[in-house]
């Protein structure tokens, strides 16, 4: 009824005007086609409105990862009695996973509880591996898949922007590190020449581990570019065979270099799959 009494109203008007009148046709192609136009231009403008949209929400996205990030992981070292003989001096690998595993679990972690679980798992190994002092990141996600039960997928893309990621998402994220290349002073100096860590958080500028490694290590912050950096698996000797610090009958120098030619890599834990 409104197109009608659109083209209507042109019609008359030009007959009024002394101007030769178009046929109805004729009018009604003209209209059609302002339509078409407006149309066009409406469409233009919502989907502009549309990709704005859109753009505000991915950088609102990229915002939220900005902010501080710190899993609730309860810590306890390596050597939950002070004693840093072995089998706790070569333990990291196994305490990194039990933290991991008791807050999957959400079960309490204590000095007593930590001791009995390191000296059960390292019996396990011994049956499993063979050994226990020194192991890959293949070895650890066997352990933690077999033993604790976990969750756990390799990945190298060792990225700050992926280990937010991960833990915004409520994953933890275990790093084998060349430990003297993290400067931490409350090593006993000079630090490990192999280590593990657990990546509980992050904040704008750091970080957030629990580093088994010192009694100190609760919520322990590294610069980005420091733990990145020192991020690197066990690597391979040339006859094809996993180099093992605790087990190489070298200086701690040249096994403190040889670290470093280790693969950058990272172990994400999800959760468990025994629930």
């Amino acid at each position: 009824m409104k197109i009608f009494y659109f083209i209507l109203i042109i019609f008359v008007s030009l007959m009024t005007t002394g101007c030769t009148a178009p046929s109805l046709v004729e009018v009604t192609e003209k209209y059609q086609e302002e339509s078409q136009k407006v149309e066009a231009e409406i469409q233009k403008k919502v989907k502009e409105i549309e990709e704005k949209v859109e753009e505000k929400s991915e950088q609102e996205d990229e915002e939220e990862l900005v902010k501080k990030v710190n899993l609730n992981v309860i810590f306890q070292s390596q050597a939950p009695d002070s004693n840093w003989e072995l089998p706790y001096q070569e333990a990291c690998e196994e305490a990194a996973l039990i933290q991991a595993t008791k807050y999957f679990s959400e079960q309490d972690l204590t000095k007593e509880i930590m001791d009995e679980e390191i000296l059960k798992v390292v019996e396990w190994e011994k049956e499993r591996f063979g050994l226990y002092s020194d192991t890959n990141l293949e070895e650890v996600k066997e352990m933690a898949t077999d033993y604790f039960g976990l969750d756990v997928e390799i990945s190298e893309d060792v990225t700050v922007e992926n280990i937010k990621k991960q833990l915004a998402e409520g994953n933890l994220v275990l790093v084998p590190t060349a430990g003297r290349e993290l400067g931490n002073p409350y090593y006993k100096q000079p630090g490990p020449i192999y280590h593990f860590l657990v990546i509980r958080g992050y904040t704008s500028k750091y970080l957030i581990t629990n580093d088994v490694g010192t009694r100190r290590g609760e919520e322990y912050k590294y610069k980005f570019d420091v733990l990145i950096n020192a991020v690197h698996d066990l690597p391979f000797k040339d006859d094809g065979t996993v180099f093992r610090p605790y087990d190489e009958d070298l200086e701690d120098e040249v096994k403190a270099e040889k670290m470093l030619q280790g693969k950058s890599r990272m172990l994400i834990v999800r959760g468990l799959t025994n629930l």
